[in-house]
């Protein structure tokens, strides 16, 4: 009996689960309808320019055969009378010639008037051989410009007529669909509604956000290509097909660009610490400390390094993204105000990360500051949870109890040297931060390409660290640096700026290669990294418990990760099983 009372909610479960289904294929076709409009639309509208840029040219092409023709005739004019002179002037000589009997002068009279006749002659037949080939030339030019034109004509009319046949099919598919999608609803109406997760956030692409700009701080990497972005669409472009599979010589190679990639950044946060604090390097030599760690040299080192990285991107993302300046244009002119606070608000909350994580990095050890950094998708699942009402998963509350517990862990040596609460809370602030930087991407990523919308995010963090830097903020935040120690600074700073542009092109690069779950994956394990080049390079050591709670957070962001990786490869699936 309780085996037949479960069995209608399962039902209801299921043909719940069917109408999510059919929502989503719903969506997806009208999307693909709307954007198969709009090519054909663009290649219309192409090929109408070109129809007018060839009737212009037909135009002037006419005008310059009636210049021609013209300029032809004046040539005849101007021949004809030199012409003239020329055989009175030879008649005139060979006259005088002539002897002085009346037979002998009438007879070279008469030969002088057959040769002159003759030159008239010849010279009236090239000038119409002439005009005749000119003739013929135009005509000919003209029958290729008619016959162009005509052929233009019919695949404009080609087009209009294929246009309007994918209308009427894209419209069919999709009347379908909402009928079965109707019938499945009625179906389920005795079953009590589940709640749906907000379609204006993508839940799986809440997390891994942290290296498409390529920023110092390591976090997880996520390629250019996860946001989920809405191309102008070219008019060339074809109906899409599936990617190719990539050979195993490849992912080697992109496994070990990504891997490069996470281990610059880890060499970035090293290289950040030794900024602050004064460090044996290799036990060989001491070098650093040129700025005590403070908010205002935290802001000075920030800007130092966006001076090096926005010009320099500036240049290499023109050759990653040929449209990024055309999209940049069309960012700032579509008056989209939404949009722009949008960006200006995401901008803002990775500068305080930035910001936030710069002093934790001088405060406390780098392997415990990175890894405090790295609970952030906990916040991203809550802030999601709390705004959009999407609830994770049995599986996903596990992976935040474990993460929480490493957090925990990481903050226990509250009496070491290497750890202060300060540093702790600053680290947890810009995962905060980071968390609502990631949100907020969400929105502005579906209208703005990844890589343009990168670099504007580099120009926002260097605009506040400016006006921060001049504003008349407390004492306590303003950046003090020892004259004789700012070359160090600057050197540093390129230092940093120098490997960001290195891991942002790699690391693009890799994931080109390999897919983007699985470089996701690689990226957590960036805390690891950074212990473990912090206690290589500057004898940087942790206590048993930071090292657990660092493998704890480590294991949790990597679980997170391959369980995003998972769903994505059964929706691959099941994308190609429904084709």
């Amino acid at each position: 009996m309780r085996q037949l009372d479960e069995q209608p909610d399962n039902i209801g479960a299921n043909n719940s689960q069917a109408a999510d289904v059919l929502r989503a294929m719903t969506q997806d076709i009208q999307n693909l309808r709307q954007n198969l409009l709009v090519q054909l639309s663009q290649d219309i509208e192409r090929l109408q320019r070109e129809k007018s840029y060839l009737i212009d040219d037909i135009e002037k092409l006419k005008d310059l055969r009636q210049q021609q023709i013209i300029q032809q005739q004046e040539l005849v004019k101007e021949i004809a009378p030199a012409l003239a002179n020329q055989l009175q002037k030879l008649i005139t000589s060979r006259l005088n010639q002539l002897d002085d009997t009346p037979i002998s002068n009438q007879r070279k009279r008469q030969k002088s008037t057959t040769t002159a006749n003759d030159y008239s002659e010849n010279a009236n037949r090239l000038i119409a051989s002439l005009d005749s080939t000119l003739r013929s030339t135009f005509k000919n030019l003209q029958q290729d410009i008619s016959s162009y034109q005509s052929s233009l004509s019919q695949q404009l009319s080609q087009m209009h007529s294929l246009e309007q046949q994918g209308e009427a099919i894209l419209e069919a598919l999709v009347s379908r669909l909402k009928k079965e999608l109707e019938a499945e609803s009625a179906a389920s109406k005795q079953t009590p509604p589940t709640p749906q997760p907000n379609p204006s956030f993508d839940y799986d692409k809440g997390y891994g956000a942290g290296n498409r700009n390529g920023y110092s701080v390591s976090y997880p990497p996520r390629p250019i290509a996860e946001v989920p972005y809405t191309p102008e669409p070219e008019p060339t472009t074809a109906i899409p097909q599936l990617p190719p599979k990539s050979k195993p010589a490849s992912n080697q190679i992109g496994f070990l660009l990504v891997l490069l990639s996470s281990l610059l950044l880890s060499f970035q946060n090293v290289v950040i610490t030794v900024i602050f604090n004064k460090s044996s390097i290799f036990g060989l030599f001491e070098v650093g400390g040129f700025v005590t760690p403070s908010v205002g040299n935290s802001l000075l080192i920030l800007w130092l390094r966006m001076l090096v990285i926005v010009p320099m991107m500036a240049v290499m993302i023109t050759f990653l993204y040929p449209a990024v300046w055309r999209d940049i244009k069309k960012f700032l002119q579509s008056k989209d105000y939404s949009l722009f606070i949008n960006v200006l608000s995401s901008g803002f909350f990775l500068f305080l990360s930035q910001v936030l994580i710069y002093l934790a990095l001088g405060i406390i050890a780098p392997g415990v500051a990175i890894a405090i950094f790295f609970i952030y998708p906990i916040f991203t699942m809550l802030l999601t949870w709390l705004l959009f009402g999407v609830r994770p998963s049995r599986f996903g509350n596990l992976l935040m109890f474990s993460v929480l517990i490493g957090f925990v862990l990481l903050t226990l040596a509250g009496g070491s040297a290497k750890f202060s609460g300060v540093g702790a809370s600053a680290a947890t602030g810009s995962a905060i931060s980071f968390a609502l930087y990631v949100l907020l991407t969400q929105t502005s990523g579906r209208n703005l390409h990844p890589i343009p919308l990168s670099w504007i995010h580099f120009v926002v963090i260097l605009v506040f660290s400016s006006i921060s830097l001049i504003a008349p903020l407390p004492e306590a935040w303003h950046f003090k640096v020892v004259p004789n120690l700012l070359p160090g600074l600057l050197i540093g700073s390129l230092v940093l700026g120098g490997t960001t542009l290195v891991s942002y092109l790699v690391n693009n690069i890799g994931i080109k290669m390999i897919d983007a779950a699985r470089a996701s994956v690689l990226g957590a394990i960036v805390p690891a990294l950074t212990a473990i080049l912090a206690l290589v390079i500057i004898q940087s050591t942790m206590e048993i418990e930071q090292i657990l709670g660092m493998l704890l957070v480590t294991l949790g962001v990597a679980a997170l990760s391959f369980e995003r990786m998972r769903r994505h490869a059964k929706s691959t699936q099941a994308n190609s099983r429904s084709r």
